[in-house]
């Protein structure tokens, strides 16, 4: 495995950890609870990390250029999703406080599609201008 798949992989496990440490934070040491938030918050991380994975072979193939794009499907929605649950459980809201862990998956899961499509058009450019 390549330094830049370690990467891949700690970030696709950190967010989920991270989440599941905030969910023990806002809520004690429940074990049903960090099974559920750690399983919602490990799909949106697989996605970004195949978007990665594929990625990153093709980044292989083609010399090496634009890996460090290839990362971003599994890092921006970590660093959002890590921010976002860490705020959240120092600063909790009045109201409702365990909404974040219900809906931040699904927000994650789009960040990380969206990511994934900007990435590889950026993993084009870098490969097209390298070649030309």
């Amino acid at each position: 495995m390549t330094g830049y798949g370690k990467i891949n992989l700690l970030g696709m496990l950190a967010m989920p950890a991270v989440a599941t440490f905030a969910a023990v934070i806002m809520f004690g040491p429940r074990v049903d609870t960090m099974v559920t938030v750690f399983c919602l918050n490990i799909v949106p991380m697989l996605i970004g990390g195949l978007f990665t994975g594929l990625l990153l072979r093709g980044a292989g193939k083609a010399g090496g250029a634009g890996r460090g794009i290839a990362l971003w499907p599994t890092l921006i929605p970590a660093a959002i999703g890590i921010v976002w649950y860490l705020w959240d459980a120092l600063l909790p809201a009045e109201l409702d406080p365990g909404r974040v862990h219900i809906a931040g998956p699904q927000y994650l899961v789009m960040i990380a599609i969206l990511s994934g499509v900007v990435a590889w058009v950026g993993c084009r450019l870098v490969r097209s201008t390298r070649a030309g």
